[in-house]
């Protein structure tokens, strides 16, 4: 059973339908209940198990409801994913307090509390999964979404002091950090094929990620097969932190 936030699109709804396909159940999350509804009905249609919820990510009273509410879905919770992100545009000098404070709520806030809401649960069963969506501008910095590379830059250490924190009680915690991505938010950078393709020369291996192409990551990490990784931030990228 997995919890996967902001993931009614892009790169999160890519790993629900990565998840439901090798059989887990999924709670779509989305801002948006309307788009959630209809891609959990989607999932369901092709015989997979699906519920959609709600909500802002940014609202602090919100993890605590997911999390209840997924349990009481499929009488149980194994697997959590943080992908719902805000990701504003302006230089840093524009930022107001509350612009930064909304982003850091939904960005590292929301996270963190999602996390406490499934440690009990997680620790009692003896299993668990958590991955925290990151960023290369996690790594790099960027002076116009500083406030966002900041937050992922937080979320990363946050994930590798709860790694530290539950490796004994057979929870991992990791995070999958993507480059440029082809996704519904990036729709105004990638407005042509013509502009995708100058963008991908920044990308050695010469394109630019699809969603597709951080699910079967997602599922590595969420599968036995991953039970030894933990406390990393894996980067997504086409080889761009290779330079």
């Amino acid at each position: 059973m997995a919890l996967i936030t902001g993931c009614g699109r892009g790169i999160g709804l890519a790993m629900a339908r990565a998840m439901a396909s090798a059989g887990c159940a999924v709670a779509v999350q989305d801002i948006e209940l309307d788009v959630a509804e209809a891609e959990a009905e989607k999932l369901r249609s092709e015989g997979g198990k699906a519920v959609a919820l709600g909500g802002d990510i940014s609202d602090v009273t919100l993890p605590r409801n997911l999390v209840e509410q997924t349990r009481r879905q499929f009488s149980g919770l194994h697997i959590l994913i943080n992908n719902a992100a805000i990701q504003a545009d302006r230089r840093w000098t524009e930022y107001t307090v509350e612009q930064i404070d909304h982003e850091w709520r939904a960005n590292l806030i929301g996270p963190f509390l999602l996390c406490q809401e499934v440690a009990a649960g997680f620790r009692a069963q003896q299993w668990g999964r958590i991955i925290n969506m990151g960023s290369v501008q996690g790594r790099s910095g960027n002076p116009g979404m500083l406030p966002y590379s900041m937050s992922k830059a937080g979320l990363e250490n946050l994930t590798k002091a709860l790694a530290r924190d539950m490796a004994r009680d057979g929870v991992t915690v990791n995070m999958i950090s993507p480059g440029w991505f082809n996704t519904w938010r990036n729709r105004g950078d990638f407005a042509s094929v013509e502009e995708m393709a100058q963008k991908g020369r920044w990308v050695p291996m010469g394109r630019i990620g699809q969603p597709s192409d951080a699910a079967g990551l997602a599922l590595l990490l969420c599968s036995e097969a991953g039970s030894y990784i933990t406390g990393q931030n894996i980067y997504v990228d086409g080889g761009i932190t290779s330079r």
